[in-house]
């Protein structure tokens, strides 16, 4: 019998055979499907549609994907539900869900071995749950850049590393879904295993880690599009058994998009820090991120600057390579923000994450790694730990269901 980590591949598959007339392209592509769960066989699709959308129309694709869905192999049920964007939104916010907007909005038996949970005529579940909090876990601290190519997850590599050797256990989530660098940056190339239903992080250098490069070859494209990439991200931290830590960094994509959507409205985010370079382009991008953070009601601790000035080991002098670094702090005072660290250029870092011994272990008495260590050390006094963060075991229940086979 397949298991769901099958199914579920093989419904966005289908649904990608399933054409939007109106966008002129499948429904996956055109972010028409919000959502993809599969449980013991039992599939719920959410569509996102405008009101204004034709009734014909909008009836032909449920219709589609009801057939779509029914022809793969194993689907006990499937549960079509369509909703307007404004909807979702507030189904997100928290308010009272408004009513669907097509006539399914229910389940519709699939042919099986009799029905599943959750039949027709039954309750409705919710596009997506409002945000809850990571069993277990102390604090949720993202680590974000405004662009790539700014060392953002070097950053965020070593300072989890820091506030490992300054005695916290620690997690590090890459949901840099495009680029993945964690396998690169610490030397990993194992793959996670599945116990009771839930993924255990690979434990390496004294940090339980996620990465979707643990899960993909070297040199494979991701060309994913938005709702599957929120699904990753979702089940990145639901599905997988965090419990038991005291800081778990994500090392976000670069820029403003789905990613940074997608973990505001899955869990509860304590804290946000923005990396940049000294470089007027940066810190534009900085800017934007930062602002980004505050209109999803995060709060932001404050900019990290990496690669801040070269220091010539032999005669000490300085170099702002980068741009000026009173430049940043100007910028942070303006968005009112404090900067929290400022990481020296050292060709000691860049090594040591080619060879997968980041700075932090690789020269612990170095003075890029003093920097981090201040870093981790303002990180603690901005998002402090509580008495039991950290202490509960748990957490949701689940299946790493969304690669296809």
């Amino acid at each position: 019998m397949k298991d769901d980590f099958t199914i579920k591949g093989e419904v966005i598959t289908a649904l990608e055979g399933v054409e939007d007339p109106e966008e002129g392209e499948n429904i996956v592509d055109s972010h028409t499907v919000e959502e993809v769960d599969v449980d013991k066989g039992v599939v719920d699709v959410v569509l996102v549609m405008e009101k204004s959308r034709d009734r014909q129309q909008r009836f032909g694709i449920e219709d589609d994907v009801y057939d779509a869905v029914e022809a793969i192999d194993g689907v006990r049920e499937v549960k079509v539900k369509t909703m307007t964007p404004e909807a979702l939104e507030r189904e997100a916010s928290g308010e009272a869900p408004a009513s669907p907007s097509g006539p399914s909005g229910g389940a519709k038996p699939a042919p099986g071995p009799g029905p599943g949970p959750g039949g027709p005529g039954g309750p409705q579940q919710a596009a997506e749950p409002k945000a809850t909090p990571l069993e277990g876990v102390g604090k949720v601290l993202a680590v974000a850049s405004g662009k790539g190519g700014v060392g953002k997850s070097t950053v965020a590599v070593n300072l989890a590393l820091a506030l490992k050797e300054k005695g916290h256990r620690v997690g590090l989530l890459d949901v840099d879904i495009y680029g993945p660098s964690l396998p690169t940056l610490l030397g990993v190339e194992e793959r996670p295993a599945v116990s009771n239903r839930r993924i255990l992080p690979i434990e390496a250098k004294g940090l339980r880690l996620m990465s979707l490069g643990f899960l993909m070859d070297e040199d494979s494209p991701v060309i994913w599009r938005g709702p599957i990439v929120t699904g990753i991200i979702r089940q990145f931290l639901r599905d997988v058994d965090w419990s038991g830590i005291d800081y778990l960094i994500v090392d976000m994509p670069p820029g403003t998009g789905d990613a940074q959507l997608a973990l505001a409205q899955t869990v509860p985010v304590d804290g946000a820090m923005i990396v940049t370079t000294p470089s007027d382009l940066s810190l534009v991008d900085a800017a934007r991120g930062l602002e980004m953070f505050k209109t999803l009601n995060v709060d932001v601790m404050g900019i990290a600057t990496n690669m801040s000035k070269f220091v010539v080991p032999d005669s000490g002098k300085e170099y702002n390579i980068f741009g000026d670094p009173e430049e940043v702090a100007a910028a942070a005072e303006r968005l009112e923000v404090p900067v929290l660290g400022e990481i020296p250029l050292d060709p000691q870092v860049r090594k040591g994450g080619d060879a997968g011994e980041p700075v932090v272990i690789g020269h612990p008495d170095s003075p890029v790694t003093e920097a981090f260590m201040g870093l981790a050390e303002a990180v603690e006094q901005k998002k402090p730990l509580g008495e039991d963060d950290g202490d509960e075991e748990g957490g949701e229940k689940g299946l790493f269901s969304f690669l296809k086979k």
